[in-house]
């Protein structure tokens, strides 16, 4: 209740001396109090405000009300307060409050923050502590008309949990339990306000792991993790934040309380559109992830690679091996003559840790500090062109980690496939990363207190494309930004590549630099972002990317947010959509098949045994929803057809974060064509076995690290087939943890249950399919 309210109910009622320190400008949850400054009422009935903790006479006072006589005399006034302090919502109009709120960590907000330039204001934020209390706010939102921005942890750098002029934000970081680890499932349930770092810190001391590490995971929410679909450093081998996700509760305004994936009470589709919505949909609440045990073993190493075409060539063979990475990072010539990271570092500072020491004492006097980046920052071309002059070779990082037996065979596979085109660096590079791996995140500042900006672009393309979008970028920003990058974030399809820049502090130089950077992804065929999300920075350009297909976005707002309360102007624009270029054509490089969507999987074999290839997830009919796949099965990738007139094609980049996935839009069109993913011809292990409880023995080898690519089990024999450089070691490895072993046969593919699917017993004669949680049967009836 704001203080105005209280000087009316002073004003209603004679309020007795009793009633002191009720919280002003604030609300109260259950009684406690937001802010310290309070209310008192002295014997003439007067108000006055007093300070934290204080009384009219100056003395220590209590922060709660107190009404021991007035619940007597004025029980109206009782009965009112009784209610605030039972269901009301924690809520701040405090100046410092909405200017917390009004800014996330979007570097061109930084850039306005610098030069003076105030971010609009919300009209409020709320602090809920349960679902209910998210209800709350939204019903009073829809009565009065107020739009909600949703906001976790504030460590956006798109812009898209920025308060504004009469908004609320829905501060979601009281929503902070851990609600409960299934240790035998691998399971954690979470609300969605956690911390990234606390949910990791409290999984590891019970000897598991989330898998995901985002360079923010120490100011970030695993709620905003779903919301902006993110990816963590280890994304190669655990997968995006999504493919983590079994299933999400939400409230939005038009719709209680509800839960999608696993049986919950909203359509499984629901699913896809509320990862990446960025709060346009509705309020995560409650999430279940999949979890893993914490890895026994960790390997990492780096490799020097001459240029960088040449590692993306490594790259890509590597992940079409099927060899499991967990880390793979290329740093390109730029960034690697920058860091350093090549060389082990000195615990003294080296030969010249003198000049170091005496150039950072001169760096310290403040006028030479504020001045010290404006000459190289006007000059962005002159300074790249030296770069580019003194930088040779790139750095090449790669990691495996887990069982210690799987470990060693896929790091010894892909280490002989690396020296092929590298030079071993030793494990020094590696372990210098993985130490210092967050560091990065928190050392742009110091560009914007001297005068200049800073900024990261991550954007996502097939492996054809990922060098030309590379040049093309470098070459779009190189007049106006000095630019660097490196590339995380790989899969069998395609890759990431992620751009640093800083330039002259200049607002328009900005905006012209973002502007040229984007326009060249697009006209390269790449996604304008692989997990920074949206926000409003990339909106015009999500909004082209995904054109017509956004109807799929707008059909479930108006169902779940009827009146657009939902954080407006977020993720995508109103401008009318285009048509998305011409489907650039694929190469047996990319790793993928393209067929028409209608086509059976003997039609997308083919195509596949075409161009020399095997599909990687031979889908027998409609692929499963996340929950009833294995973490890194999936189905489609690229998907392109017509939607209402307008040429849509989606996935370009893998695992794109590009807003809600709409590519089951796409699909519902008669002319859709779909690609999957496909891997190159190579060796080929398949093992049978007559274990009892096949299909228990199948779940197991899942859980002990092993990742086949035939699994399944066929009159009662347990089927275990590998592919790739590896195949063989790992064949003899599973059979050795298998009673009775397992005996070679001539490989064959086997295909993948289609859903729907429901989960059953490890005995159940009808089950078709396992995951490392579950072992599943066809729906009956469906």
């Amino acid at each position: 209740m704001t203080q105005m309210s209280w000087f009316r109910l002073q004003n209603q009622f004679e309020l007795s001396p009793a009633i002191v320190g009720m919280p002003m400008a604030t609300r109260s949850s259950r009684g406690r109090a937001i802010v310290g400054t309070s209310f008192a009422v002295k014997d003439g009935g007067d108000a006055e405000l007093c300070g934290p903790g204080q009384s009219t006479a100056g003395k220590p006072g209590p922060l709660w009300v107190r009404a021991f006589s007035l619940w007597s005399s004025t029980p109206q006034l009782a009965g009112c307060i009784n209610a605030l302090m039972s269901t009301d919502v924690s809520s701040s109009d405090h100046p410092l409050d909405l200017r917390a709120a009004a800014r996330d960590l979007w570097p061109g907000g930084t850039l306005d923050f610098w030069q003076s330039r105030d971010a609009p204001e919300p009209e409020r934020v709320y602090w809920p502590e349960t679902e209910q209390e998210v209800v709350t706010v939204l019903d009073e939102a829809t009565a009065s008309g107020a739009t909600i921005v949703p906001y976790g942890a504030g460590s956006g750098v798109c812009g898209g949990a920025r308060g504004g002029n009469g908004k609320w934000v829905l501060d979601c970081k009281r929503l902070d339990r851990i609600l409960g680890l299934d240790e035998d499932r691998r399971t954690v349930d979470v609300q969605a306000g956690v911390n990234g770092q606390h949910l990791e810190d409290w999984l590891n001391e019970r000897g598991f792991t989330l898998g995901h590490s985002p360079s923010s995971i120490w100011c970030s929410t695993v709620g905003g993790w779903a919301a902006a679909r993110g990816a963590g450093q280890f994304s190669s081998r655990y997968g995006v934040f999504e493919d983590m996700v079994l299933s999400m509760r939400a409230v939005a305004p038009g719709r209680a309380p509800f839960t999608v994936g696993e049986g919950g009470d909203a359509p499984d589709g629901w699913m896809e559109l509320l990862l990446g919505s960025e709060g346009t949909l509705a309020v995560i609440t409650e999430l279940r992830l999949r979890v893993w045990p914490m890895p026994e073993k960790r390997w990492l190493r780096g490799y020097a690679v001459p240029d960088v075409e040449t590692a993306v060539r490594c790259m890509r063979r590597l992940m079409q091996a099927e060899l499991h990475p967990a880390v793979v990072r290329l740093y390109d010539p730029v960034d690697t003559k920058i860091g350093g990271k090549t060389k082990p570092k000195s615990e003294h500072g080296g030969s010249n840790a003198f000049f170091k020491k005496w150039l950072l004492s001169i760096d310290a006097l403040p006028a030479v500090r504020k001045r010290l980046l404006t000459l190289p920052l006007s000059l962005p071309g002159l300074v790249n062109q030296v770069f580019e002059r003194a930088a040779g070779g790139c750095l090449l990082i790669i990691g495996w980690e887990g069982d210690p037996e799987v470990t060693d065979v896929l790091a010894k596979a892909g280490h002989a496939l690396l020296c092929e085109e590298a030079e071993d660096l030793g494990p020094d590079p590696g372990e210098r990363w993985f130490h210092s791996r967050h560091a990065v995140s928190y050392k742009l500042a110091p560009i914007f207190e001297r005068g200049g900006f800073a900024d990261t672009m991550e954007v996502a393309a097939r492996w054809s494309s990922l060098v030309p979008v590379y040049n093309a970028v470098r070459e779009a920003v190189g007049g106006s930004a000095v630019v660097m990058a490196h590339m995380s974030h790989l899969y069998p399809e395609g890759g990431s590549i992620y751009f640093s820049f800083a330039g002259r502090g200049d607002k328009a130089t900005y905006e012209q630099t973002w502007k040229r950077a984007m326009d060249a992804v697009e006209a390269t065929g790449g996604t304008c972002t692989h997990h920074h999300g949206v926000g409003r920075l990339k909106a015009g350009v999500a909004s082209r990317e995904i054109g017509a297909a956004r109807i799929g976005w707008e059909r479930l707002k108006s169902e779940l947010d009827p009146n657009g309360l939902m954080n407006p102007g977020n993720v995508f624009t109103d401008d009318e959509a285009v048509d998305a270029p011409e489907v650039a054509v694929l190469v047996p490089e990319d790793g993928m098949v393209d067929v028409a969507l209608s086509a059976d999987l003997d039609g997308r074999r083919v195509s596949a045994a075409a161009a020399g290839l095997e599909l990687q997830f031979p889908w027998a009919g409609d692929v499963p929803p996340r929950w009833q796949r294995k973490r890194w099965e999936i189905g489609w990738t690229e998907v392109h057809g017509t939607v209402e007139g307008r040429r849509c094609w989606l996935g370009r980049g893998p695992r794109s974060a590009a807003g809600p996935d709409l590519r089951a839009v796409i699909a519902e069109s008669e002319d859709a064509r779909a690609s999957f993913v496909a891997v190159p011809s190579g060796e080929r292990w398949l093992g049978e076995g007559r274990p009892d409880q096949p299909w228990q023995v199948a779940r197991a080898l899942l859980r002990q690290d092993l990742r086949p690519a035939v699994l399944t089990v066929v009159e009662g024999r347990l089927l275990v087939g590998f592919r790739g450089p590896a195949a063989r070691a790992l064949g003899e490895l599973a059979s050795a943890r298998v009673i009775g072993g397992l005996t070679e046969i001539s490989y064959e593919a086997a295909p993948l249950a289609g859903g729907p699917l429901e989960a059953c017993a490890v005995d159940d004669p009808a089950a078709v399919a396992v995951t490392e949680l579950d072992v599943l049967r066809p729906v009956e009836g469906a």
